[in-house]
């Protein structure tokens, strides 16, 4: 191992799921480009007998010492994909009774990076991008990046950034993480912006109104990247812009396809307080094609 670094950790929630190993391998990668340390969480449960809120009930001491000695091999098994990704890292591990929902996003440093499976064990069938990945999503201060199991040897050598761009605030936080994450990869960086004409066009030819609503997405797009492109030629990364006629989500899992890594902000311009993770971001992290960056804005 090398010497401890003073870069925040990445944290990595692991289960024993396949998923978990590759946010792991992910991670790994991710480590490497930013001089950090790995710290590997395990959190796990233990039955009780009894009647909940009865003074009978109780957790029978050798199954309580099995599920943590198990949780342990699943750590074990992280440590060495993560040896075998990226040799001499620092790692650390923690194997705690606790719901990873909550430790997880407590446990995370600013500066840092929370990584999660994009599902766990239970691969329940209604629960696409699996419940912590959910909860994690929504709680975490910091950056969340949800590997889906085929994704990990993509954080090795990214070559192709995507984020998504709808003029809000929250975009533009988005916008900023994911022009460093470009520079710290030199990976090209590409600025999707998506609109969509909402009426039918009866004629078949091209109606002002949808020129005109093209022309104001494009110069919305043009805004957004102005600053990052102008940093771009100074830091040698290329600032590409993609303008789409599509719904937000859509474009963005289409363009997931060739990307390395897809960017999104917790929620957009039409966003509610209450609703944490966006149905834009909701549906990236359930359809994309690569690992997601979730980026919760500072103010939400």
């Amino acid at each position: 191992m090398t010497s401890a670094t003073s870069a925040a950790p990445i944290l990595v929630g692991i289960d024993g799921s396949e998923p978990a190993y590759a946010a792991a391998e992910w991670a790994a990668h991710e480590a490497r480009r930013r001089a950090a340390p790995v710290r590997l969480v395990a959190c796990y449960s233990v039955p009780f007998s009894g009647e909940p809120g009865m003074l009978g009930t109780f957790a029978v001491e050798a199954q309580a010492t099995a599920i943590r000695e198990e949780h342990d091999g699943f750590v074990d098994v992280a440590v060495a994909r993560v040896r075998a990704a990226v040799p001499g890292l620092t790692l650390e591990r923690l194997v705690t009774l606790a719901s990873p929902a909550v430790v997880l996003p407590r446990s995370a440093e600013a500066g840092g990076l929370l990584v999660v499976g994009s599902s766990g064990r239970t691969n329940r069938f209604t629960d696409l991008i699996g419940s912590v990945a959910t909860a994690v999503c929504h709680h975490s201060s910091v950056p969340v990046v949800v590997v889906p199991a085929s994704s990990s040897k993509r954080g090795s050598d990214m070559k192709k950034i995507v984020v998504g761009t709808d003029g809000s605030e929250s975009a533009r936080h988005a916008l900023e993480w994911a022009y460093e994450e470009a520079r710290l990869a030199a990976a090209e960086l590409v600025v999707v912006h998506s609109w969509e004409y909402p009426y039918p066009d009866v004629s078949g030819s091209t109606s002002d109104t949808r020129d005109r609503m093209r022309r104001d997405a494009e110069k919305e797009l043009d805004e957004a990247v102005a600053v990052q492109a102008e940093r771009g030629r100074a830091d040698g990364v290329i600032v590409r812009k993609h303008l789409v006629e599509s719904a937000p989500a859509k474009a963005l899992i289409d363009e997931s396809e060739g990307a390395d890594l897809v960017v999104v902000g917790s929620r957009g311009r039409g966003g509610f307080a209450s609703l944490l993770l966006g149905s834009v971001s909701r549906a990236v992290v359930q359809h994309a094609h690569c690992p997601i960056a979730v980026i919760r804005h500072p103010k939400h």
